[in-house]
């Protein structure tokens, strides 16, 4: 569900093209130890940092030090990282899945690739790794997309102005 096979696949052709790429992965599941296997059988396994569970409050300091943001979920709403790492300034790569177009801004915030697509995902990192000066400006251009949009305050009111329109609706049924 999360797609990591097909970011391990795209990271090995990242690899070939920039050697010095590392991907880091956050998180921990029964999958791990597939994924790790997966890394060593494509020959990029000392290039993979596998985080295994984190404190959520760590997330943030994980965040900042990466360069570009990927999330290769196949099925998710609007997937919290997503605005999480634009509003850290980083340009995110998204599989064009449900709610990441409402961040995601092609050409402007980072790319959406097809889902399942590893040779595309693989050319969307290469594309923002060989041009940092894109990659800044795709991760400026994000903060200003989810800022003030995703501000607690503004979210709580959008949903307050929701609740309210579809209590005057069905009331006056």
């Amino acid at each position: 569900m999360k797609g990591h096979k097909y970011l391990l696949e795209a990271a090995a052709e990242v690899v070939r093209v920039c050697p010095g790429v590392r991907f880091l992965l956050i998180g921990d599941g029964l999958l791990k130890e597939r994924l790790e296997k997966q890394a060593q059988g494509l020959g990029i396994r000392e290039k993979v940092i596998f985080t295994g569970l984190v404190p959520r409050e760590d997330i943030p300091s994980l965040l900042a030090i990466m360069d570009i943001v990927v999330h290769t979920s196949l099925r998710e709403g609007l997937a919290r990282v997503l605005p999480q790492a634009l509003a850290c300034g980083k340009p995110v790569i998204s599989f064009d899945i449900d709610g990441a177009s409402e961040v995601v801004k092609e050409g402007e915030t980072g790319h959406l690739v097809p889902a399942e697509d590893s040779r595309r995902l693989a050319e969307a990192i290469i594309d923002l790794v060989r041009d940092k000066a894109k990659a800044k400006k795709m991760g400026e251009a994000g903060r200003k997309v989810v800022d003030p949009a995703f501000r607690v305050e503004v979210m709580v009111d959008r949903i307050a102005e929701v609740y309210e329109e579809l209590f005057l609706k069905y009331s006056e049924v």
